[in-house]
């Protein structure tokens, strides 16, 4: 196989079209361009949402005070199918082109070595087949339904024995609107959502994979991460998927507070803990490169010891330990000076060598990803009028 065919071949990594689902959307044109998909979002809206507050309204639970929770004012469901599916359903295809673009990177780049070509383009095809396979999705299908059993029946029943009437239920009874939440809406939203951690999962497998071949790394590399920096900064697409789990998340939250009697004061550090460990967790899939890095700067700090070694020994026989009297050459301006500072420039480059492909910025990202979706919450501690006033005085 030649590198150009590699390189092709890369560019389609995990495909977007892939699965029952998109092969689904497809048929219907729901996936090429950017706006179809938007379409394809609001259909998702129309199927999860839509039947609810249509439900809803027929047993009058739809707004009103006939149960303590009526769905226009339960922030966790509008914003699961207003807000995190649309989103979810929109993003995958970004996810999928900037991983395209980082094994298409693996290629071009000559980090491979050439005899690893093969095995790692065995590992590209043995992801894309588990991506690809009509059972992954019709696994997900099934644990996607009995997710949504599981938490809403059993949990509910048993362990969450004291939550009040909803829209959803009345003294134990679900209403027609909580059947369809049940089976439909539920179901769709836990689909998408455990789509996207699949694709985190195979992009972290993929990597593990990948960092038991040879690559060749670089410990001068400028991007100070022998060559990887680009896994660093492509995490960043995974900030949307993020603002889409913080969206659902946010919203669990604000239905504690407005409906049992929890506060944002209360729950900070939870908030804190949240925003910590997502931005962490994003970060697993780079760590399985940790071995690669840390050897690679570890044999670039010996072998660039005993070069600095050679250099400085000569240096110290033509300047110091040579009696000036036999050096024709003056050692102003000389080039031997500035070749000094640079081998101390190149050790410290080496030096401060990472051993994780970590971009401050991605994950800047990740973190403003996760933190966004949850600023709505202060306002249930200061009125967003009171906010923006506040903000106006700092502005004038």
């Amino acid at each position: 196989m030649s590198q150009n065919s590699s390189t092709d071949e890369g560019s389609d990594f995990l495909s977007p079209e892939s699965g029952i689902t998109n092969r689904l959307f497809s048929r219907f044109g729901l996936t090429q361009t950017i706006w179809r998909r938007v379409l394809r979002s609001l259909l998702l809206v129309l199927v999860t949402w839509v039947p609810l507050v249509v439900l809803a309204s027929f047993s009058g639970q739809a707004s009103g005070h006939t149960v303590a929770v009526s769905l226009l004012r339960d922030p966790e469901v509008n914003c699961r199918f207003l807000v995190a599916l649309p989103l979810l359903s929109l993003v995958e295809v970004f996810v999928l082109t900037s991983l395209a673009i980082q094994v298409r990177q693996f290629l071009t780049s000559g980090i491979l070595a050439d005899a690893e070509k093969a095995r790692f383009e065995a590992i590209r095809q043995q992801v894309r087949r588990w991506h690809q396979a009509v059972g992954t999705e019709v696994a997900l299908m099934v644990l996607s339904l009995v997710l949504s059993l599981v938490l809403s029946l059993v949990l509910r029943r048993f362990v969450f024995t004291d939550a009040a009437s909803s829209w959803e239920r009345k003294s134990n009874v679900i209403s027609p609107a909580g059947w369809w939440h049940l089976l439909v809406s539920l179901p769709i939203l836990y689909f998408f959502l455990m789509r996207a951690l699949l694709m985190f999962f195979l992009w972290g497998w993929f990597l593990f994979r990948t960092s038991r071949l040879e690559l060749r790394l670089t410990p001068t590399h400028p991007d100070r991460a022998g060559g990887l920096g680009f896994l660093g900064w492509g995490l960043a697409s995974f900030g949307p998927t993020v603002l889409a789990f913080s969206a659902v998340v946010s919203a669990g939250f604000a239905y504690e507070i407005y409906h049992r009697g929890e506060s944002l004061q209360s729950l900070k550090y939870h908030l804190i803990i949240y925003v910590l460990l997502i931005t962490a967790v994003i970060h697993l899939p780079v760590l399985t490169l940790l071995g690669q890095l840390t050897r690679t700067r570890l044999r670039g700090l010996l072998e660039f010891t005993n070069l600095a070694w050679k250099h400085d020994r000569s240096f110290d026989e033509k300047w110091i330990h040579q009696p000036q009297s036999k050096n024709s050459e003056k050692i102003l301006g000389s080039s031997d000076v500035l070749s000094l500072a640079s081998m101390a420039t190149g050790y410290e480059h080496i030096n401060n060598m990472r051993v994780v492909p970590f971009d401050a910025r991605a994950a800047s990202i990740i973190a403003l990803a996760a933190v966004v979706p949850l600023l709505p919450l202060i306002g249930t501690e200061i009125p967003f009028p009171e906010i923006i006033a506040r903000l106006g005085e700092f502005l004038i």
